[in-house]
């Protein structure tokens, strides 16, 4: 019987015996346990060193000097970027508006409905893929409008102004 009083018995394995030899198997299980920590980590990939087969004469990081403007028969806007800016510009107008004059802002989305109707059909030809994105800001400032909520129409005309300006035209 243990006569000592409030101390605890330390299981046989946890006794601290300099004379106990260490197995192989706790050697390899110590050896391997941090390179399994450090597989766990998180990967970083630099996408700048990667090469894109871009030859060195062409990439951004020379100077050429002056940029030129490439040759092309048709107009620098055509009526199809003319149709987004504008639309990107009344999606701004209403966003302007919307706080002070919710009549005029309701009045004003009728504009931006009626390009939405334009190019909705020519983005879901050339560029299916970005659709959604237009529908969601356009759909966004529609609701702003109709709710009377301003900081949605602000954040679907900087939607709109960044969809169109990532728009290849």
């Amino acid at each position: 019987m243990d006569t000592t009083s409030g101390s605890a018995r330390l299981p046989p394995s946890a006794s601290s015996s300099p004379a106990e030899p260490v197995s192989p198997r706790r050697i390899i299980l110590l050896a391997l346990a941090p390179a399994a920590l450090l597989a766990c980590g998180e990967t970083y990939v630099d996408t700048s060193l990667i090469d894109d087969g871009t030859p060195a004469s062409e990439s951004a990081d020379v100077d050429a000097g002056p940029a030129t403007e490439p040759d092309t028969d048709e107009p620098e806007t055509s009526g199809f970027a003319s149709t987004l800016a504008s639309f990107t510009g009344h999606a701004r107008d209403i966003s302007e508006v919307i706080a002070d004059d919710r009549e005029q802002a309701a009045e004003m989305l009728a504009d931006l409905e009626a390009d939405w109707r334009l190019i909705e059909s020519i983005i879901r030809e050339e560029q299916p893929d970005r659709l959604f994105g237009f529908s969601q800001a356009v759909d966004l400032v529609r609701s702003g409008v109709e709710r009377n909520r301003p900081a949605d129409v602000s954040k679907g005309w900087k939607l709109l102004a960044d969809l169109s300006d990532d728009y290849p035209t």
